[in-house]
Order: C-alpha cells, then structure tokens, then sequence
C-alpha cells in the first residue's frame, strides 16, 4: 500500500514507529509494546531483519505478531534480571502524552506487562500522533486501573473515593456482555481524572488500594517521545531532567 493511500492517522504513526525503530541494533534485547501504534514497529523491526534479537512481548496480541513475522520471542525471566538493565530499548505507544513525558497507558489492556518490561529496560522509547499529546493527562481518556476479579465491585468503590477521581466504571468486552479480563486475568477499572490530578500522586495512592494491581500511569519510565505528523515528519520529545 502506498503512503499516497493511508490514512493521516497511519502516515504518522508509522513514521513514529520507523523514527524509533531506526535505534534498534543488532544483537539488542527489545521490549515490544502493545497496540496499533506498536504493531507499525514490531513490522518495522522484522523488516530490517537485525542477527541476535531478542524479543520480549508486552501481550498475546504483539507476541503473536512478533511470531508470525519470524522475530525471537523470549519471555522476561529468560532475561537475567542480575544484569542490569534487561532490556536494551522498549518501542510502545502510548493513550496520552503529557509535556513532562508522564503518560496514559492501557487502553489495550496490557499495562501490567508493558509497565514490567518497561522498567526493566535501559531506554523506553514512546511512539505516538500529535492527537495523544495532551496538556494534562486526563484530557481525552480515562486512567486504566488493573484489579482483581475478585471483590471488583468493593475495589470500584474504594478507587472511586479517591480526591482526583471523579467517576470509575469496570471496563467491559467488546460485547459488553461481561467484563474485560487482560491477559493476567483481571479486570481494568477506568477512572475518570479531575482536572488539577497530580499523576505521580494519584499512581501511588491508588498502589495503596487493596485489589489494585497496577495502573496506567507511566510518570518515569518513558525518556523519548517520537510523535510523527501526517505529513510524514516527526518530532521528538525528551523528559524533563527538572522533575
């Protein structure tokens, strides 16, 4: 398919993706992240055809991918975690982008696996188009929250009390019939930000919360941001050293 024929939305995403995968080396350990964006790098990354890759995918859906284009798959404790870092460079996308590179993640559902490997890995690199670079995070999406199945309801609640949070629901499957499990087998809990939250604040003490298993915030991880514009150009976008 021609560039001539995509979408704006597609030209910039993929230029995102080949902008980062232009980092990739022979002989690096990647982290494959999860989600439209990421899957325009994973093809990237099996294009160039690198010797001594190895990969660690962030979800069933990238490892899939990952595999039928003939990439390395490794699971994360096949990496030693005694040798800092584990994984050389980390390509995922992002649900939203705030000016200090703290991020929005899960709308794909795969924010416990992306947020593991993320922080086992020497640089995480976020791709994106300008439509997720936000002024607060909040703007656009709601915050996944991962909980556990069990008691979900009682989580909601005690999620739902928290000051920068104005409203929680339980995510549902794409039938609506029952709710969303990740790949772990919980649910995801979407919370609805006030608008004057303080990310890394509301991170821990949602952490604090019993049933929550992680949420989607990314306040540290990422260091780069490659966020690629429909007319093919990209810019780039690198965290603040002040915070």
């Amino acid at each position: 398919m021609s560039q001539e024929t995509l979408s704006p939305q597609t030209v910039a995403r993929r230029a995102a993706a080949e902008a980062a995968v232009a980092l990739v080396k022979p002989g690096m350990t990647l982290g494959l992240g999860t989600g439209d964006t990421a899957a325009h790098a994973i093809r990237c990354i099996a294009a160039k055809k690198l010797h001594g890759l190895r990969c660690v995918a962030t979800s069933r859906r990238s490892a899939e991918l990952a595999a039928a284009l003939g990439l390395p798959l490794f699971e994360l404790d096949q990496i030693d975690p005694c040798s800092p870092p584990a994984i050389d460079l980390t390509i995922d996308g992002a649900d939203e982008i705030d000016p200090s590179l703290q991020l929005i993640k899960g709308g794909g559902g795969a924010l416990l696996f992306e947020k593991l490997v993320a922080q086992a890995s020497r640089q995480m690199v976020v791709i994106a188009d300008e439509a997720k670079v936000v002024a607060q995070l909040g703007e656009t999406r709601a915050l996944p929250v991962e909980i556990v199945s069990f008691g979900a309801r009682h989580t909601v609640e005690r999620i739902a009390k928290q000051p920068m949070v104005e409203r929680v629901h339980i995510r549902l499957s794409a039938d609506g019939s029952s709710p969303y499990r990740t790949d772990s087998g919980h649910f995801i809990a979407e919370a609805t930000l006030r608008p004057d939250t303080v990310c890394a604040a509301l991170h821990l003490a949602l952490k604090q919360l019993l049933g929550v298993v992680e949420t989607g915030l990314f306040c540290h991880e990422a260091s780069i941001a490659m966020i690629g514009r429909p007319d093919g150009s990209v810019r780039t976008l690198y965290k603040s050293t002040s915070k």
